[in-house]
């Protein structure tokens, strides 16, 4: 999109409520007032959610100034679309039944760009690639306000949103209060917080206004009530509706729990239809989404009435239950004129009629969504999960985001109806955090959903970008760096242990000062590990002095593991699947976050086997192996390692290593297993590992009888040459 403004450009000192305002709306002509008029000639077609700027002279050309608008519908034009038309009758917006809505977040951002924002002749036409252009706001696992909602739906329609996915229901909140069950606000609405309790929940009162909000904004408000899983909050309310009627707390940390509505307990559903019923009356939106994602069929299996369920209606096993579960609540909300979303697990126990599957595990289930004949959201961890930091997801990643699978049939794109970026509560505890997660990424999405341009020019999106970051200060709007400033490139020195860290600052963020220090001692940007172990680098980026962000921290391990040809025999869980170059031996170390690049991630039943060799014998004095817990997302240390130590083809030694007892296995933290018989390893050119996977997470974790998560990093070989 191109636009001119002035050279009297001045810098916005509006504020929000001013500047999302309609500017001026003079009259609601129809279109024969048009039909002598003179075609103007196209200036410019829109394919960019944020401007192309261009100034010019003020007598350059004709132009009208923004401050006078005239909307009028046209009912010739798909919904979103808008022709923009700027002559000697001013400017006039023709516009779809929403598409007022979208030319008004273009003329919005035109006006807060500076004062003397104008419009040369000609025509802007414009319309959004996809129908489904949403976010995800969870409001469970932090409560975020009435006024909060709407402070972000004010961000989200500047840069053309239409659907504010509003997670309402989860472990460790419910938050929709309902007179019928008092409840659900007195105590599926609050956790345990230390000596205190933490959470909220919203009147009818709220919800309305928070859809009214969003409707005058043209963005459809799409509430999500989990289940069958993510129920423990209001089965801590009414036990009565799980399957053991025992007491339960709201959960006060973050996973899947194995509390879950009693498939085969006919109170569950009186309770969901009265809620649903709720629900509908207050949303008038096409769907509702009902979750189903992590939903541990532990208590199922362990219940007679959901085993008798399974009986009676025929069905072989509980993944069909939850289809089945899943298929009444649709037939259900279909009497209401309602349409269910699901996250994609709702495909495991077979889609109901008329589901659209919103795919988070990868492209998978949007692929087979659509083969299927559904409708499909596109929010892959990936790319769209904004929870994540910077550093796992960046504004540059975002932009290559493609909500059309590429082994998707062609005549099956139809059925994407767009994507959404997520923001899941769990690290995002208040609104300046909410800020810093949601920009700038949520522009580049907005683009990409919007415009879907298939030949990505970073560069030029980062420039227009860049225009905007004076307004979100304007407005009062947090906002991260597009990208972890810094990379640290590690060059393992040939036939050496030693490492060289080559420090710098990324070429799109330039003008930044680098404060690096090893150990602690400041060094120069390039740094040379000599030191066998583990040293630890940090890097503050700065500007004009000013810090910016957190400082950075990496980890390195010098080890004779670095002269090894060393290979995994096993294949990772993608998409953990560590360092692109030599992941069981480069030298770095992961960090508590697990989607940092650097782990690589097996889930069970698949195991980590590897490979080291050397070309002339060594001495192995020990072996560290680091692993990662992280119960609750049901990430837990092995309870054994096999090493096995070879001379030329023949294993002469096999060492078993277990664990050793943790003294509590709760939040996320690094083990490292070490391995060092007490009579030392024979002299060896060759090592395999083997790391067998646990069945199942055990009996006393919240999803019992699931599946396990190991992630394994740099294994470490400390020893010398024989």
């Amino acid at each position: 999109m191109g636009v001119v403004h002035t050279q009297k450009r001045r810098r916005l000192t509006g504020i929000l409520a001013v500047a999302l305002a309609v500017i001026v709306v003079l009259s609601t002509r129809s279109m024969s007032d048009f039909d002598d008029r003179e075609v103007c000639r196209e200036w410019a077609a829109v394919d960019l959610v944020i401007p192309q700027v261009t100034f010019l002279p003020e007598d350059s050309l004709e132009w009208n100034t923004l401050d006078e608008v005239t909307f009028v519908p046209d009912s010739a034009l798909p919904s979103e679309a808008s022709r923009i038309v700027s002559d000697e009758n001013g400017i006039t917006v023709f516009h779809g039944e929403q598409g007022n809505h979208r030319a008004q977040s273009t003329l919005n951002q035109l006006h807060m760009l500076g004062d003397q924002a104008v419009l040369p002749w000609g025509e802007i036409q414009d319309a959004p690639a996809f129908t489904h252009r949403g976010v995800l706001l969870d409001v469970c696992r932090h409560f975020f306000t009435v006024a909060e909602v709407k402070r972000q739906l004010d961000i989200m329609a500047l840069y053309k949103f239409n659907v504010l996915h509003w997670h309402l229901t989860e472990d460790q909140g419910w938050r929709i209060a309902m007179d019928q069950y008092p409840k659900l606000a007195e105590v599926a609405a609050y956790r345990s917080y230390g000596d205190s309790v933490y959470g909220g929940s919203y009147s009818r009162e709220d919800l309305e206004e928070v859809v009214a909000y969003a409707g005058a904004l043209g963005i459809e408000v799409i509430p999500e009530i989990e289940l069958p899983g993510h129920s423990q909050a209001v089965i801590a309310a009414y036990p009565e509706l799980g399957c053991t009627g025992a007491p339960v707390e709201v959960a006060t940390e973050w996973g899947v729990f194995k509390e879950m509505y009693c498939a085969g307990n006919q109170e569950t559903f009186d309770f969901l239809e009265d809620v649903l019923d709720y629900v509908c009356d207050v949303f008038p939106s096409k769907y509702i989404h009902i979750g189903g994602d992590e939903a541990p069929k532990y208590r199922w299996e362990h219940c007679g009435k959901c085993q008798q369920r399974m009986r009676s209606e025929g069905l072989a096993n509980e993944e069909e239950l939850q289809g089945w579960f899943n298929t009444r609540i649709e037939a259900y909300l279909a009497t209401k004129g309602k349409q269910i979303i699901g996250w994609d697990e709702i495909l495991e126990g077979g889609l109901s009629p008329n589901a659209t599957v919103q795919s988070w595990r990868g492209y998978e289930g949007g692929v087979n969504s659509a083969e299927q004949g559904h409708d499909a959201i596109m929010s892959p961890t990936s790319h769209a999960y904004f929870d994540y930091p910077t550093s796992s997801i960046d504004v540059p990643k975002v932009y290559s985001f493609d909500p059309v699978p590429q082994d998707l049939d062609t005549a099956l794109h139809r059925y994407i109806l767009g994507g959404e970026c997520n923001l899941w509560s769990e690290r995002i505890p208040d609104i300046q955090t909410l800020d810093r997660r949601f920009l700038p990424r949520g522009i580049a999405m907005a683009e990409v959903l919007w415009s879907y341009p298939k030949e990505r020019d970073y560069a030029n999106f980062s420039a227009r970008l860049q225009e905007h970051y004076p307004v979100l200060d304007t407005l009062g709007y947090a906002y991260d760096l597009e990208q972890v400033p810094v990379e640290v490139n590690a060059k393992n020195r040939s036939n050496s242990t030693e490492i060289k860290l080559e420090v710098a600052v990324l070429p799109t963020l330039p003008k930044l000062e680098l404060n690096v220090k090893l150990n602690g001692q400041s060094q120069r940007q390039d740094v040379l590990l000599t030191e066998r172990g583990v040293s630890r680098l940090t890097v503050q980026p700065a500007r004009a002095g000013r810090s910016l962000g957190p400082e950075l921290a990496y980890e390195y391990a010098l080890h004779e593991g670095l002269l090894t040809h060393s290979c995994m025999t096993s294949t990772p869980t993608t998409p953990y699947t560590g360092s692109p170059d030599i992941p069981l031996a480069d030298g770095q170390l992961g960090s508590l976050n697990f989607r940092d690049g650097k782990w690589l991630g097996f889930y069970g039943p698949n195991e980590f086997s590897g490979h080291f060799g050397w070309e002339i014998p060594y001495q192995i004095d020990s072996v560290k192996i680091n692993f990662l817990q992280s119960r609750l997302s049901w990430i837990l240390v092995p309870e054994v390692v096999y090493t096995d130590i070879y001379i030329e083809s023949d294993v002469i030694e096999r060492v078993e290593t277990f664990r050793k007892s943790t003294p509590g296995d709760e939040g996320t933290f690094i083990e490292t297993m070490l391995i060092a018989p007490s009579g030392g390893f024979r002299p060896t050119k060759s090592i395999d590992f083997r790391v067998p996977n646990r069945e199942v997470l055990p009996e006393n974790h919240p999803a019992a009888g699931q599946r396990v998560w190991h992630f394994i990093d740099e294994i470490q070989i400390y020893g010398r040459p024989v």
